[in-house]
């Protein structure tokens, strides 16, 4: 007998072509009837979509209902978490993965025992590394849906997947049809004929198991009333023993069955869409994610760290309040960007309070330090966030009368700088009384300067105003720039780029090609023919470490899609890049632009100058090999065109025979490759939330707009019509042998941030509260103008993750890395000296030390005193 095991659920999306709040309202009636229903119904269960966000939005309706809501989940009827949103699984870092399942478990103590099951039923496919991430927030199984490919990945819906190092493992159950596949549940002969045998014959094609789940819910759809009754009434009109059952139920069963193994990652569209383009649309949304994401982990996160050993309280819940605002960001639909206009508004927001949030913990932090310190105008503050010893090149801000300045004991040169004019009849407070003055004029200058810093922790310099500046940039009158071995030129409209092993012509530029899909997916127009961005203007300029190019250009482009299939040419677009590079060999590139054209994707080329064999792409503590495929006929198998568009996480490198170019960006994580060239997006436009028989996705639309009652949705903001956009990148050229270590050591050294801070009174706006961070009655006594909390020595090969301040206990978290394929041992009281290091997951839960961290893994380690 197969014994078919039905769970009731809802599938909630915060939002999606609905507002956050429309979503708040519809909660209103259906979680009440949830309640009401597992009331009176005490065999009876529930699963909230295993997000902890739409239960405290509730809750903020309802903050009686809570110890009803306490005793659901105690009697198991009511099942919550583990995450705090449905995070997307591609375009979020590891560490914002595990913050969501941290929040999540964090919040979930005031309603009791989360559910321990990995549950993302929607996300637009799987990277290769979350098992790693699962196992280290507690999870052992997850659910799933996109992405699968029965009878090519593995055979059958249950199996054990593996990360990439094959150390960590969960169980996976697969939804072959999607969450919704017992949806409406209803005893009529119609029903159990026309929608539930067959499914079981469906899943039954793939598995010789007895038991067989089948989900009963869908989207925003509320509690199925006598849940129990109906399903007995089934059994008497299907072939199949149906029972009520939970997922953790059924999980405790797939323990005992023969599963196969699988390592790698999810994402082929069979029977499902997994819109494999989709991380190039409402790419200023992503692009903020990216960066909040970026300031979270390697700035604030380690600041607060310092801050609380030196003695500034600053609450640990002012963080997790702006985590919780870019997870709510990160959630599948928001971050994939295929939403409507009101909701991308909402998006933004929410980004822009986050983001405020993170700089004033900044500004509080370095000014309570700068003040205790006693910081005269001349000297500033450089914060290092990490724990490793830094020695290289830092970008500050500061203010000074003069333009000519240069950082005392260092080698330093102003990359730019801004004349601010005097201003007359400002008012000046004093113990005096108010006066009026005359303001004078200062330069805002960006200065870069060579130094070292020691882990996790400060060191004070200081500038001086001089009549000449020993480094500063002069003009070159040849059209190229050099640095030591490497050169570039400009020649006919092209850059050609040289160093001693080799030469490459027409290195870098950009293509413009017209976009017909929506904001699932691109899709090209038929017959276009890609346009690419040369250049028309250059200008160069030199100084010691470091020299740059200005190259800018203008293009006529098809203004739209009609203008497209009709190959016609009527809007300037004007661009421009600049160009630095070091003596590493580093090409440090920005591209600027107002996008004065719909419906149109815009990718940085760069040639490699042979045949390109593979792409090494970062993903979550490790690194994906890639080739192209090419499969014929793929209409017959899949539900869209499997497309060689991929994500990467911060860096993507491409091998030849005898080369590898590594490309690291803050900006996009999509990439492609074709022959010598790697594309990386930087810019898709669309007009639609969802569109109908795209070239590269036959059929309905996506986003449901084409469903019987639903409108097709126009989204005029995702065009950026008329909005400024740039976007930075990082190149470097090497051997074909470049090893997984290597480029993990580079993104480490390019993720570091540059922080710093000079107390000054010429302008209080260049940290936008700093005239009202107000003194402490108790103040803050530093004395040393260094400062090192924790410090790895410098050379040595240990690569840190996350770095926060602990959730329960007085210390702080540290999580190293190790994204390479062979398992590394930490030398513990050499790393943490005078330290107390206990080994923790990332939940903070006490696990048997180990200093292993094993291939393609993690470690987290509380550390305290």
């Amino acid at each position: 007998m197969t014994n078919v095991h039905v769970v009731n659920h809802t599938h909630w999306d915060r939002e999606w072509y609905f507002t956050s709040m429309d979503s708040l309202v519809l909660s209103d009636q259906l979680f009440s009837d949830v309640i009401t229903e597992l009331q009176r119904h005490p065999e009876a269960s529930f699963v909230l979509d295993g997000q902890l966000s739409i239960l405290d939005d509730y809750l903020e309706l309802y903050p009686e209902k809570i110890e009803d809501i306490r005793a659901l989940i105690e009697g198991q009827q009511l099942f919550i978490g583990p995450w705090f949103t449905q995070t997307d699984a591609f375009f979020t870092s590891g560490e914002s993965v595990l913050r969501n399942a941290m929040i999540g478990f964090f919040e979930s103590k005031k309603y009791g025992e989360m559910m321990s099951v990995g549950y993302l039923p929607d996300t637009f496919g799987f990277n290769a590394q979350i098992p790693v991430l699962l196992n280290e927030a507690g999870l052992e199984n997850i659910i799933l849906w996109r992405g699968v490919h029965l009878g090519k990945h593995v055979q059958s819906p249950y199996f054990k997947w593996e990360s990439l190092g094959g150390d960590n493992k969960v169980y996976a159950l697969n939804f072959p049809q999607g969450y919704g596949t017992g949806m409406l549940l209803e005893p009529t002969l119609d029903y159990v004929e026309g929608r539930l045998d067959k499914a079981v014959d469906f899943i039954k094609q793939y598995t010789d198991s007895d038991e067989i789940m089948i989900p009963s819910g869908n989207d925003q759809l509320g509690i199925i009333s006598e849940f129990s009754h109906k399903i007995k009434q089934i059994n008497a009109l299907g072939k199949y023993d149906y029972q009520v059952s939970t997922y953790q139920h059924f999980l405790s069963l797939m323990k005992e069955m023969d599963l196969e193994t699988y390592r790698g990652e999810f994402r082929a569209p069979v029977l499902a869409r997994v819109h494999k383009t989709i991380g190039s649309v409402r790419m200023d949304l992503k692009k903020q994610i990216f960066h909040l994401e970026h300031q979270l982990i390697r700035r604030i996160e380690p600041m607060m760290v310092i801050a609380r050993q030196l003695g500034i309280d600053l609450s640990n819940r002012l963080v997790i309040k702006a985590w919780k605002k870019l997870l709510e960001c990160q959630a599948h639909d928001s971050l994939a960007g295929c939403v409507s206009d009101a909701v991308a508004e909402d998006i933004a927001h929410r980004l822009k309070e986050a983001g405020e949030i993170c700089d004033s913990i900044e500004n509080i932090v370095l000014k309570r330090i700068s003040e205790s310190l006693a910081l005269t105008d001349k000297e500033f503050l450089v914060m290092n966030p990490s724990p490793t010893v830094f020695s290289g090149e830092k970008t500050v801000t500061l203010l000074s009368k003069t333009q000519e300045i240069e950082v005392a004991g260092c080698a330093s040169v102003v990359l730019a700088a801004e004349y601010v004019d005097s201003r007359e009849n400002i008012l000046e407070e004093t113990p005096a009384g108010n006066r009026f003055i005359t303001e004078p004029g200062y330069y805002k200058l960006t200065v870069q300067f060579t130094c070292e810093l020691p882990g996790l922790g400060y060191k004070v310099f200081a500038f001086e105003e001089v009549e000449k500046a020993a480094d500063r940039f002069i003009p070159v009158k040849d059209q190229q720039i050099t640095v030591g071995d490497y050169q570039i030129r400009f020649e006919n409209q092209a850059l050609i780029y040289q160093d001693s092993e080799r030469r490459i012509s027409n290195f870098l530029s950009f293509m413009d090609d017209g976009n017909a899909g929506d904001t699932y997916d691109f899709s090209p127009v038929s017959n276009d023919q890609p346009i690419e961005l040369t250049f028309q203007e250059c200008r160069c300029e030199s100084a010691k470490q470091i020299s740059r190019m200005t190259v800018s250009g203008v293009a006529k482009l098809p203004c739209d899609l009609s203008e497209r299939m009709q190959q016609q040419k009527t809007t300037e677009f004007a661009y421009q890049l600049e160009l630095e590079l070091n003596q590493k060999g580093e090409i440090k590139g920005t591209l600027h632009f107002e996008n004065s054209v719909l419906n149109h994707r815009i990718r940085l080329k760069l040639n490699v100058g042979q045949q390109i064999d593979k792409a090494l792409s970062a993903i979550p503590y490790g690194f994906i090999t890639k080739q192209n495929q090419e499969i014929s006929e793929w209409e017959t198998q899949y539900s869209e065109k499997p497309v060689n568009s991929e994500p990467f996480d911060k860096t993507v490198s491409v091998y030849t025979k005898s080369d590898s170019l590594s490309v690291f960006t803050h900006d996009s994580r999509e990439y492609e490759y074709c022959e010598s060239e790697l594309f990386v997006t930087l810019l898709a436009t669309t007009d639609t939330l969802g569109k109908p028989d795209l070239l590269y996705r036959p059929g309905r639309a996506s986003g449901d707009t084409t469903k019987k009652g639903h409108i097709m949705m126009a989204t005029p903001l995702a065009q950026l019509k008329g909005k400024p956009f740039s976007s930075t990148f990082v190149l470097k050229y090497d051997r074909n042998d470049r090893t997984e270590a290597e480029i993990a050591a580079w993104r480490s050294q390019l993720e570091q941030p540059a922080i710093s801070y000079q107390l000054q009174q010429l302008n209080f706006f260049v940290y936008r509260i700093d005239n009202k961070i107000q003194k402490r009655i108790d103040q803050l006594l530093l004395a040393e103008k260094e400062c090192s909390i924790l410090s790895f020595a410098e050379g040595t090969e240990v690569l840190v993750s996350g770095l926060h301040h602990s959730y329960y206990h007085e210390g702080f978290v540290v999580r190293i890395e190790n994204p390479t394929d062979t398992a590394s041992e930490l030398d513990i009281a050499a790393l943490f000296p005078e330290w107390r290091v206990e080994r923790v997951n990332a939940l903070e839960e006490l696990q048997p030390f180990s200093a292993k961290i094993p291939a393609y893994g993690v470690g987290s380690f509380l550390v305290s005193k």
